[in-house]
């Protein structure tokens, strides 16, 4: 089998991973065909490729910068000689 037909394989039982629950979703809630239950079903088949995108992004951005908490000493007010302040 060639390289393409396996991810063709792959693509399409991920695919089919989405479309499922999808399908018994609609089922579930009456079962009538509506535009909104149709356009589930075709972007069942978008979800695959817009999962590896984000994969594929991911692993290409760059790391956020790591930020250091550093606890600087707060300058201390110097006690001058004089009456107490009430």
């Amino acid at each position: 089998m060639s390289n393409l037909l396996i991810e063709a394989l792959a693509y399409g039982a991920a695919a089919l991973l989405y479309l499922v629950p999808t399908y018994i979703e609609g089922e579930r809630t009456g079962g009538q065909w509506s535009v909104h239950r149709i356009a589930g079903l075709v972007f069942c088949f978008f979800w695959p490729l817009l999962t590896i995108v984000l994969i594929c992004k991911a692993a290409v951005a760059s790391p956020k910068p790591t930020f250091i908490f550093v606890d600087y000493p707060a300058p201390l007010e110097s006690k001058t000689a004089g009456p107490p302040r009430d």
